[in-house]
C-alpha cells in the first residue's frame, strides 16, 4: 500500500472511528509519508487496519507512539510484551479495582472489568512503552499490592486490566532523580553572588 492509499482509506473511516484513525496517522507519519521504520509495514499491508495491527505485532516498534495508541484504542493485553521486574496474574477484581495497602491505610485503584482477572506488574523506568497506558498518580513509600511488596518511589498506571508500578530512584533532595516531569527554569543555580 502507498501513502496516499492509507490517507484515503483513513479519510473514508465511519465516523465513529474517524478521531482516532486521524490520530493514528498523525503519530506515523512524517513529511508526506510515514516514518521509515514504518515504510516496511504500510508496503506489506492491504489496508489500514493492517498496517496499524502490523505495527503493534512488531516487538521492534513496542515504543512507537503509533504502537501505543492502536494497544490502547483497542484494549490489547500489551504489558507481557515488556520485561517486568515482578507480576502477579490472575488477580480477581472483586471491588472495582485493587488495593494498595501501606502504614494502616489503603488506596483503591479502579480497573475495568468487575469479576474478571487483572494483572499487577513492576517496571523499571522507562522498561515499557507509558503511552499505551494511562497515568494515575504517583506514590513513595512502603506498601503491598496482591501480595507485592514494594518500597520506594513510583508512578501508577492502568491500562484495561493491568495495574502498573514504574519504580523510579529520588535525589537527595526528594526530586525524580533523572528529572522526568520537572519543569525547567532556566536558571543556573550554581551560579555564585
Amino acid at each position: 500500500m502507498q501513502y496516499e492509499e492509507l490517507k484515503a482509506q483513513i479519510e473514508a473511516v465511519p465516523a465513529a472511528q474517524a478521531k482516532d484513525y486521524r490520530e493514528l496517522l498523525a503519530l506515523a507519519s512524517i513529511a508526506g509519508g510515514v516514518w521509515p521504520r514504518l515504510k516496511g509495514h504500510l508496503e506489506a499491508a492491504e489496508d489500514c487496519r493492517g498496517f496499524f495491527q502490523a505495527i503493534y505485532d512488531d516487538d521492534a516498534c513496542r515504543f512507537e507512539n503509533a504502537w501505543a495508541y492502536w494497544a490502547k484504542m483497542n484494549k490489547e493485553p500489551w504489558a507481557d510484551r515488556f520485561e517486568a521486574e515482578k507480576a502477579v496474574r490472575g488477580v480477581r477484581l472483586e471491588n472495582k479495582g485493587i488495593f494498595i495497602e501501606g502504614n494502616g491505610n489503603e488506596l483503591l485503584v479502579p480497573l475495568q472489568g468487575r469479576g474478571h482477572a487483572a494483572s499487577v506488574y513492576l517496571f523499571a523506568e522507562n522498561s515499557f512503552n507509558e503511552h499505551a497506558a494511562e497515568f494515575y498518580g504517583a506514590i513513595n513509600g512502603s506498601f503491598t499490592c496482591v501480595g507485592m511488596e514494594l518500597e520506594g518511589a513510583f508512578d501508577i498506571y492502568r491500562a484495561h486490566r493491568a495495574l502498573i508500578f514504574e519504580r523510579w530512584d529520588v535525589d537527595k533532595l526528594r526530586r525524580r532523580a533523572n528529572g522526568k516531569g520537572q519543569v525547567r527554569t532556566g536558571c543556573d543555580c550554581s551560579a555564585t553572588w
